[in-house]
């Protein structure tokens, strides 16, 4: 399976593009800047050949990166995402498209959810991409740790849809991540319940100095 993580240079898509990668899908490293994209890629490889994995990586500008990709994965900031899907609503017509966008804003020195009159992320996309099939996921990853090939973990991984045989797909991709355990958390407008676990992530660790703080139901 081709896999496009859209913004898959910085931030959550590190990790996204790293792991899939070990986990035998053939990535695609999207960018709006596409020699950032050649530059990254070229380090995911040498960083991946150092760890002794031989994989498929690649990269594309992103709305090239969609045409070719089977699934795509928004690892975008926030406020790219609707300009983003809008531009892309017809190239990804009939696939499956993982959001795990969280709208949030600052407020004070704590950050609140901020969703849209939708419902949450995922619901505003889904309205946008009306012939894709919008599978909310990986909201609460830290990002930093995730990249880091060396750090083992064993963190939750709330799927929010409508389409069964898409969760169905996203399930078995996160399965296929180590360290990584899907759990069907309902509908896709139970996104808006995960989406705001991510603020509140944030606002632990910055109140009790702590770090890489997930989910792990028990």
């Amino acid at each position: 399976m081709r896999v496009a993580v859209l913004g898959g240079t910085g931030n959550i898509g590190i990790g996204l593009s790293l792991r899939l990668a070990i986990a035998g899908y053939d990535v695609i490293v999207g960018s709006r800047d596409i020699q950032k994209a050649k530059t990254k890629v070229e380090e995911y490889k040498e960083l991946l050949k150092s760890k002794g994995y031989r994989v498929t990586i690649d990269y594309a500008e992103n709305k090239e990166a969609s045409r070719l990709c089977d699934l795509a994965i928004l690892a975008i900031p926030f406020k790219h995402a609707y300009s983003l899907v809008e531009d892309l609503k017809n190239i990804l017509e009939e696939k499956i498209v993982i959001s795990p966008i969280v709208p949030m804003k600052k407020n004070g020195k704590s950050f609140i959810y901020d969703p849209p009159p939708e419902g949450s992320a995922a619901e505003k996309i889904a309205s946008i991409l009306e012939n894709s099939y919008v599978v909310s996921a990986f909201h609460t990853i830290p990002a930093k740790r995730f990249a880091d090939l060396d750090s083992e973990f064993y963190w939750d991984v709330p799927i929010c849809g409508d389409d069964g045989d898409a969760k169905k797909t996203v399930f078995k991709i996160i399965n296929n991540i180590d360290g990584l355990r899907p759990l069907d958390a309902g509908p896709l407008s139970s996104s808006r319940l995960v989406e705001s676990l991510t603020p509140l992530l944030i606002n632990l660790s910055l109140r009790n100095n702590l770090r890489d703080l997930s989910i792990r139901f028990v």
